[in-house]
């Protein structure tokens, strides 16, 4: 199987070795990062995958590092005159003293009928 942590530096580093077990994954990918994936993998003796695998570690390696500690927003509160009328719903009251999920849900049943 694949480095899982495969880093450019170690295509850099390595010599060329056998082909490794990998699974496909179809993604489109524009033409002009193509052609410069085809040089990258040219230039440091690796195939294709290996350079996007090398690719995706650095960034997702990245991108955790700047969302360490990070925390969603917190969830808005609606004060209890602006919530829907329905019992356990805390959401925002939009007509006749419903959310939009719950006055739809009316609309449809009164239509049904």
């Amino acid at each position: 199987m694949r480095n899982p942590n495969l880093r450019l530096n170690d295509l850099v580093v390595r010599g060329k070795k056998g082909h490794e077990e990998s699974k496909l994954m179809n993604v489109k990918v524009p033409a002009n990062v193509l052609g410069r994936i085809d040089r990258v993998a040219a230039n440091l003796g690796a195939t294709k995958t290996e350079v996007v695998i090398a690719i995706l570690n650095e960034g997702l390696e990245t991108a955790e590092d700047e969302l360490k500690g990070w925390k969603p927003p917190p969830k808005p509160v609606v004060p209890k005159e602006r919530r829907c009328t329905v019992k356990g719903c805390d959401r925002e009251r939009v007509a006749k003293g419903l959310c939009a999920t719950h006055y739809q849900a009316q609309r449809r049943a009164r239509a049904a009928a």
